[in-house]
């Protein structure tokens, strides 16, 4: 028997035309943390959330406004109706047994929602990086998607693929959602980059500064970072500062 997967929208919403954004758990969270950037950013609604068994339970206050009453769980959907957007936001691990169903799940809950395609922001580790004078950023689209314009104009560099099965190393589960939108006849383009663990608050703002490259959502009459609104949910991110009677 399948796993079920339950998606409580707060109304019908139409999605025609739009385009999801979803972050792969990944070395770093950089997709998440891009993620959070965006949807405090344009000030994203929350129209649905997400319960399946492929999620660890996470509940928590409300991470982008600290006077709002609503709490959040693991998998939240946000949209931006000015910008024909939408993000799926997971934050949390998928447990293994049950991710292919709950990736699948996804992929075509979206596609009955009619979305236009699929942006996968996700990362891999920073000694994977062969070629020390490339840019740190890679792609992978499939066949039919919207961004081939942008990325030869921009001469982003391809995601170099060994014959076989297609492997992000350190990236999650980006590869088996792309298999799965390949399949569903769904366009799909992963963006990625190379990083290290750490404080990854600076690889976050560097995705959403390279998305807006492609796919834009903030305006170009203004300074693209002044733009950027930090989630409240980043202040004391590694815990509180240091005492000051200890120096």
């Amino acid at each position: 028997m399948s796993p079920i997967h339950h998606w409580k929208f707060n109304d019908e919403s139409d999605l025609s035309g739009y385009s999801l954004i979803i972050p792969s758990v990944a070395v770093g969270n950089v997709g998440q943390l891009a993620c959070d950037l965006l949807i405090s950013s344009l000030k994203m609604k929350k129209i649905a959330t997400v319960y399946s068994p492929a999620l660890i339970p996470v509940l928590g206050y409300d991470p982008y406004d600290l006077k709002s009453k609503s709490l959040s769980s693991s998998c939240e959907v946000y949209v931006c109706d000015s910008r024909k957007v939408v993000v799926l936001q997971i934050r949390a691990p998928l447990v293994y047994k049950f991710a292919q169903s709950f990736l699948e799940n996804i992929v075509q809950t979206f596609k009955e929602k009619n979305v236009q395609n699929i942006v996968l922001l996700t990362s891999s580790y920073a000694h994977e990086k062969k070629h020390i004078s490339t840019s740190l950023f890679r792609y992978i689209c499939t066949e039919s998607n919207p961004y081939d314009n942008e990325v030869n104009e921009l001469k982003w560099t391809k995601h170099d693929q060994d014959e076989g099965r297609l492997k992000i190393f350190g990236g999650g589960f980006a590869t088996m959602f792309f298999e799965i939108c390949k399949e569903k006849s769904l366009p799909c383009f992963i963006l990625y980059k190379f990083c290290s663990e750490g404080d990854n608050c600076p690889d976050a703002y560097d995705m959403v500064y390279h998305l807006n490259k492609i796919l834009p959502l903030f305006s170009q009459d203004t300074d693209f970072f002044s733009q950027l609104k930090q989630p409240v949910s980043w202040k004391l991110l590694f815990g509180r500062p240091p005492p000051k009677d200890i120096y």
